[in-house]
């Protein structure tokens, strides 16, 4: 963490007194783990328990791959936030992964610490050796999609929404520490929770739901990161969340859209109570100085009290930011709320310039409605918005990236300041259990290139646009990062073992296709398999 931020409501137990330890580990920097919803989530609720005392970590910034080429680095002592203990020590480290391109990053982390990345490695060496090494299990919205690229590295997984089963986990582990002083759980009983996933054994396990969003308590008391000086938080404007407190709304999506993992893998769609939000900023206030709320959810403007939430917050006085935004649920009245609640920027996603291609998405939503919605916008305080779209989708053709082009140039015309309008171009990933899961087509080394193509266009034009900023700076790069991504996303045994390799390699895509030659791994020939119905997770995992 940066020594120019402090950090308020951090939790510190005596380990004496304590039954567990607990890693919580977010693999990439500091800013972008603590912006992470989940993180605060979980470091309350196992910290709520008395027997147990949960830590955090998150890697250094520009670390170099693999962990040994860190030597500076390493000399500072890889430890924990709240007590600078050493990630060897703990009984267990567990990881929230978020991204693919962070999958380097937890075996940097293990290697970083001393700890075989291998699973057999580490049951062999602490065999042989009699060294008792930190359980590894891995969450988050990865494992739920596709546990199978870190099944060799990661010793358990939680499959789904953790509530249902955490503290019957943590309870298995407690009663394994005190029986035998070490970590050796009971595989029958661990995989009689159903939303473990024990790939020594290839055990069974199902989704888990949290059916009562209101049944997750929101954190109170969450950590706050902050700076010390208000020139260091100019400099460091990426640690946007740092000082607000995060409050989920809800979790899904109610719209489907064929390409999203929340969509499909965090259904069925719940909102909190109104009563539940309302209660929870009513007792955050009571015990502390709250400025700013970020709403967090897939989709939080479907929740029925959506307005009447941002309403109670102005009524007390406090700033609110908000995800991406449906376009369709933009209205005058809402947008005049959000005025008040000064927002600065808001995130739309017409992923496409063409309706056709966009109604096939599952976005039912013309441009028109786009336009309208703009005009709105302009006409308000809000002066900045942010625009996401795709390329690369299934069924797209040329007219389809000319659309993006055409769209964003009749937007600019409505009279917008320089780079107030900030658009994200992204390669189309295809990802595990959502129906376009099968739609690799771009990814093949004959059509790949067709992307550089259609993004090179998109910027020569867009970039000429005073109130254009274009949020592409080195397309090679993207491209690169999109083709480990997707490797990643549909991967299987085979993909989990080549991961190793890259890492070694030094984690880029350079890397990647060395190891995959290196192991005779076609990706033209895996992406065939899965455009023809191939599964990697085996068929005991269901989500």
């Amino acid at each position: 963490m940066d020594n120019l931020i402090e950090e308020q409501n951090i939790i510190k137990k005596d380990w004496r007194s304590i039954k567990l330890t607990f890693a919580l580990i977010y693999p990439n920097i500091y800013n972008v783990g603590m912006s992470c919803y989940s993180i605060h989530l979980l470091y309350h609720l196992i910290n709520s328990r008395d027997d147990i005392a949960c830590e955090r970590f998150f890697i250094p910034e520009k670390v170099k791959y693999p962990a040994q080429q860190n030597g500076n680095i390493l000399k500072k002592r890889i430890v924990s936030l709240e007590n600078s203990i050493f990630l060897s020590e703990f009984d267990v480290l567990g990881f929230s992964i978020q991204f693919e391109n962070d999958y380097r990053n937890v075996l940097w982390t293990l290697e970083a610490a001393g700890i075989p990345l291998t699973s057999n490695e580490r049951q062999k060496k602490a065999k042989n050796q009699e060294i008792v090494y930190p359980l590894i299990i891995a969450g988050g919205p990865c494992a739920t999609s596709n546990a199978m690229v870190l099944s060799n590295y990661a010793d358990y997984f939680v499959i789904g929404d953790v509530e249902p089963s955490l503290d019957n986990l943590l309870d298995l582990m407690v009663e394994s520490k005190e029986k035998s002083g070490k970590l050796n759980l009971d595989l029958a009983r661990l995989a009689s929770i159903d939303n473990i996933f024990i790939p020594s054994i290839n055990s069974e396990c199902k989704r888990s739901v949290l059916k009562n969003l209101d049944d997750s308590s929101t954190p109170i008391l969450q950590i706050k990161s902050i700076f010390k000086d208000e020139r260091t938080k100019k400099k460091r404007k990426n640690l946007e969340f740092g000082d607000t407190f995060l409050l989920e709304v809800n979790r899904g999506c109610p719209y489907s859209c064929k390409f999203c993992i929340s969509c499909h893998h965090n259904a069925p769609f719940r909102n909190k109570t109104f009563k539940n939000l309302v209660e929870t900023i009513n007792k955050a206030t009571q015990v502390q100085e709250i400025k700013k709320i970020t709403f967090i959810g897939s989709s939080v403007t479907s929740h029925p009290k959506f307005k009447e939430l941002c309403e109670h917050a102005v009524d007390k006085k406090i700033d609110f930011m908000i995800p991406s935004i449906r376009i369709d649920h933009i209205s005058k009245d809402l947008i005049e709320v959000f005025e008040r609640g000064n927002i600065k920027t808001i995130t739309i996603a017409p992923e496409t310039g063409y309706e056709k291609l966009r109604y096939s998405l599952g976005k039912q939503i013309t441009n028109t409605q786009i336009i309208e919605t703009i005009k709105i916008i302009r006409d308000s305080k809000i002066k900045n918005i942010k625009f996401y779209f795709l390329i690369g989708l299934p069924g797209e053709w040329e007219e389809d990236v000319d659309a993006i082009i055409e769209l964003m140039t009749e937007i600019s015309e409505l009279g917008f300041d320089k780079d107030s309008l900030r658009v994200n171009i992204n390669p189309f990933i295809p990802k595990l259990n959502t129906p376009y899961q099968i739609y690799t087509d771009y990814f093949s080394k004959e059509n790949f290139t067709d992307l550089k193509r259609k993004l090179e266009k998109i910027q020569k034009s867009l970039i000429k646009i005073p109130a254009i900023k274009l949020k592409i700076k080195n397309i090679k790069d993207l491209l690169n990062k999109a083709m480990i991504q997707a490797i990643f996303s549909l991967g299987d045994k085979e993909v989990s073992k080549i991961l190793l390799d890259y890492y070694n390699m030094g984690a880029t895509y350079g890397a990647l296709k060395k190891a995959a030659k290196n192991s005779g791994f076609s990706f033209d020939e895996y992406f065939e398999r899965i455009k023809e119905g191939y599964k990697p997770l085996p068929p005991s995992c269901s989500i």
